[in-house]
C-alpha cells in the first residue's frame, strides 16, 4: 500500500512539525486486470462471479482504455454480453455523479439509453484486496453514427439519411419527455446497433434532475456542443438543444446532397460529421454555410440558417429541436431566406417572410416538420441498416409496369362498329342481287 505524507502548513511560512496528512492511492489498472482474470474472486456479485471476461492475444483482459476509466467485454453464462467499467482513479465527484444516474434511471424505459447499474463496492484490487466502484452495462454491437453516415453518403442513399433524422428526432424527443440530458451528443457516443436503433452511450456528462445546477464534468466535443460552453456551465435542461440541433441539420443536409460529405469529409480528412468549429465562429468565411444556402430543399435551407444564428446567441437561449422546427416552417412563397450575415439582423428577415423571430412564443398547436413525434412513441422508430441488395445498381432504369387492358374502351368501339357492319353486309346483298338479274337471262 502506497501513501503520500504532507506537512500540514499553518500559513506562509509556518509548518506543523509532526503532523502530516496521509492520502491513500487508488489501484492500478493492472491490479484489476488481475482479478479479472479470475472473476469468481474479483466481482463480489455472485452472478458476475460465474462470467468469463475477453482476453487478447497475450492472456490478459483486453482493456479500451479512456481518459477516467477502461472497459472490458464480459460473457455471462447464458452468453448474454456486457461492459465492465472500471475507474483509473479516485473521483468522489463523479462516483456520486454515476449513482444519481443510475438511481433515478431505475426503472425508466428509455429506448436510447442502454442498461447499466453503478456499483460503489463490485470489484475487488489485486494490491489490497478491498473493493472498488464498478460500473456494468449492456455491450451494444454496431457501429458509430460517423461511420454509418459515411457509408450511407458514399451510397448516395440519401432515403436511408432521412429517416434517421427522423429517428434522431425521436430520440432527441424522448430523453427531454424523461428528464435527461445526455451532455455530449455526438458521433462517437451514438451507436447504429444491428438492429437500426440508435443507442447512446458515455454518460459522464449526463444529467438527472437530482444533478442540475450542478458544474459539468466535462465540456463536450466541438462543432456538436455551442461555442459558448465552457468548464463554468451548469448542468441544465437546455444542455443537449445545441448538439441535437447539429446532428439533425447534418442529417437532413446530407439527404439533400449527399455529395457534401465526400467534398467537405472525406477529401479533408475531417473525423467530425459535416460541421466544423470554425463555420459558426465565423459563418461569413464559411463555405459550408453558403453551399447549405443552396441547398434545394427549402426546410433544410432555414434549419441551417437557424443554427448558425443560434450559435451566436446564448447557449441558454437555444430552443429545445421541436420547437425549431415548428419555427422553421417554410411559407410556399419563399426560395430561400436572407443571410443575416450580409443583409441586416435574422430576426427582420424572419419577419419579412412571415417566420416567427427565434426569440417569439411558438403557437399552440404548430406542427413540426418531420413526422415522427415529439416525444416518446409506443414503439421507437427502427432504422434499418441498409444493404447494397436493397439498391438498384446504377444505370439501371425503373422497372415500369405494364398498364391494364382498357376492355370498356375497346368494347364500346367494337358496340359501335356493328351498324356499320349491318349497312355494309345488307348493301353487299343488295348489289349481289343485282349483278345476278344482270348476269343471268330472263326466263
Amino acid at each position: 500500500m502506497v501513501c503520500y505524507l504532507f506537512w500540514k502548513s499553518r500559513g506562509p511560512g509556518r509548518v506543523s512539525p509532526g503532523r502530516f496528512l496521509v492520502v491513500m492511492s487508488w489501484p492500478l489498472q493492472s491490479d484489476f486486470a488481475s482479478m479479472l482474470k479470475n472473476p469468481h474472486v474479483g466481482f463480489r456479485d455472485p452472478e458476475l462471479q460465474r462470467c468469463t471476461v475477453e482476453m487478447n492475444s497475450w492472456g490478459q483482459p483486453r482493456a479500451r482504455s479512456g481518459n477516467f476509466a477502461s472497459v472490458y467485454r464480459g460473457f455471462r453464462p447464458d452468453g448474454c454480453e456486457f461492459a465492465i467499467r472500471v475507474f483509473h482513479r479516485r473521483q468522489d465527484e463523479r462516483l456520486e455523479h454515476y449513482r444519481r444516474v443510475s438511481q433515478y434511471l431505475q426503472g425508466r424505459a428509455i429506448s436510447s439509453i442502454v442498461g447499466f447499474r453503478f456499483d460503489p463496492r463490485g470489484i475487488r484490487s489485486a494490491r489490497d484486496g478491498k473493493l472498488y466502484p464498478l460500473l456494468l452495462m449492456d455491450w451494444v454491437p454496431g457501429v458509430t453514427l460517423f461511420d454509418w453516415i459515411q457509408s450511407r453518403c458514399r451510397e448516395g442513399y440519401a432515403r436511408a439519411l432521412h429517416m434517421a433524422a427522423g429517428v434522431w428526432l425521436h430520440v432527441v424527443g424522448e430523453l427531454a419527455h424523461q428528464g435527461v440530458v445526455h451532455g455530449d451528443l455526438q458521433h462517437g457516443n451514438v451507436l447504429v446497433s444491428r438492429e437500426g436503433h440508435f443507442k447512446l452511450v458515455d454518460y459522464d456528462c449526463m444529467g438527472v434532475p437530482s444533478l442540475l445546477g450542478r458544474r459539468n464534468l466535462e465540456t463536450g466535443l466541438p462543432p456538436y456542443q455551442h461555442p459558448g460552453r465552457n468548464q463554468e456551465t451548469p448542468l441544465f435542461s437546455g444542455l443537449d438543444n445545441f448538439s441535437a440541433l447539429v446532428i439533425y441539420v447534418a442529417l437532413r443536409a446530407l439527404a439533400a446532397s449527399p455529395g457534401l460529405w465526400c467534398r467537405y469529409v472525406d477529401q479533408t480528412g475531417y473525423d467530425r460529421i459535416l460541421f466544423r468549429e470554425g463555420d459558426f465562429l465565423q459563418p461569413a468565411a464559411s463555405p459550408l454555410y453558403r453551399e447549405l444556402q443552396r441547398l434545394p430543399d427549402r426546410q433544410v435551407v432555414f434549419l441551417a440558417g437557424t443554427l448558425f444564428e443560434l450559435a451566436q446567441q446564448e447557449l441558454g437561449d437555444v430552443p429545445p429541436l421541436s420547437d425549431v422546427l415548428r419555427r422553421c416552417e417554410v411559407p410556399r412563397r419563399v426560395v430561400a431566406p436572407a443571410d443575416p450575415w450580409r443583409s441586416g439582423p435574422a430576426n427582420s428577415a424572419r419577419k419579412r417572410h412571415g417566420m416567427p423571430a427565434l426569440g417569439s412564443p411558438v403557437p399552440a398547436g404548430s406542427p413540426a416538420l418531420s413526422g415522427p413525434p415529439r416525444h416518446c412513441a409506443a414503439s421507437p422508430p427502427q432504422l434499418r441498416p441498409p444493404s447494397h441488395q436493397c439498391r438498384k445498381p446504377a444505370g439501371t432504369p425503373p422497372v415500369r409496369s405494364k398498364p391494364p387492358p382498357q376492355q370498356g374502351l375497346w368494347w364500346a368501339v367494337g358496340f359501335a362498329t356493328v351498324p356499320l357492319l349491318v349497312l355494309f353486309l345488307g348493301a353487299l346483298v343488295l348489289l349481289m342481287g343485282r349483278l345476278v338479274r344482270m348476269l343471268v337471262p330472263p326466263g
